[in-house]
């Protein structure tokens, strides 16, 4: 059997961990494409400890994690994405031997309600809900930072370790909406490029590079990651986010409670 037939036959063996068809992501035989993550399961603690410790603005105040969802990917969607990823393992050997493949904040616009309960699973269509379409294909190079006009390494795909940054492009445009949600990301970072100044004419890593990181120094203050072709990256997981508001009381309820007694309809 060639090397290619095995590499082949071993992906459909042992499909993606982030796969919509990996068994162990449909449990009850459903196949969501967001799969709400069991607050007592080592993986939620793990992706919001990596939330808490990314929160470095010490003005701002921490957040707390409401719920997170797992994202998945049918093959044709994430199939790309591995395929680039093994590539830049082949160049960079990292330990890993996952192309240096880092989880990584993004923040954006939501203009529905997805992820503000567990039942609120479905991407919507809305043409202003940048959230759910990267949700549905994933990051389009060419529609990233269409929000900023200055683009401090380029037009290129942004990312950053640092949740409390993400935090800064996140925004609601639904009235209605309770909680914030940023997506973590798998970005295959291969071999950075360090870059201190501002340089917003790259557009793509020098050769021999496979992305470029900004560093702390000049004209940063939070580190980021700027990859520049759409199958750098894919979204690993939506975290809910917030300070839950607090309950209304209820007025006929409270009096009753008060004086033991039923009002008269």
């Amino acid at each position: 059997m060639s090397t290619r037939h095995q590499d082949e036959w071993v992906k459909l063996a042992h499909p993606d961990e982030f796969s919509v068809d990996n068994p162990a992501n449909a449990p009850d035989g459903r196949r969501n494409r967001l799969v709400r993550l069991d607050r007592d399961s080592p993986r939620f603690s793990e992706i919001e400890q990596l939330f808490i410790n990314g929160w470095r603005h010490r003005k701002k105040v921490k957040a707390e994690v409401q719920s997170i969802f797992k994202v998945l990917w049918p093959e044709p969607v994430l199939e790309p994405y591995l395929t680039h990823r093994d590539r830049v393992q082949t160049s960079v050997q990292a330990k890993d031997k996952r192309g240096n493949e880092k989880l990584l904040f993004h923040g954006t616009n939501r203009a529905c309600l997805l992820g503000e309960s567990s039942g609120r699973v479905v991407l919507c269509v809305l043409k202003q809900c940048y959230l759910c379409s990267i949700l549905r294909s994933s990051f389009d190079v060419s529609k990233c930072g269409s929000k900023n006009a200055f683009k401090r390494f380029g037009h290129g795909i942004y990312t950053t370790s640092c949740s409390s940054k993400a935090d800064d492009y996140v925004s609601n445009i639904s009235e209605s909406a309770s909680m914030r949600v940023m997506l973590i990301n798998r970005v295959v970072v291969g071999k950075p490029y360090k870059r201190y100044r501002n340089s917003p004419d790259i557009i793509a890593p020098p050769a021999g590079y496979d992305s470029i990181a900004g560093e702390i120094g000049w004209d940063l203050n939070y580190e980021e990651t700027v990859t520049y072709h759409n199958d750098t990256v894919r979204p690993a997981y939506l975290v809910v986010y917030g300070n839950k508001p607090q309950a209304v009381p209820n007025l006929r309820a409270f009096i009753q409670t008060m004086f033991k007694t039923p009002l008269v309809s």
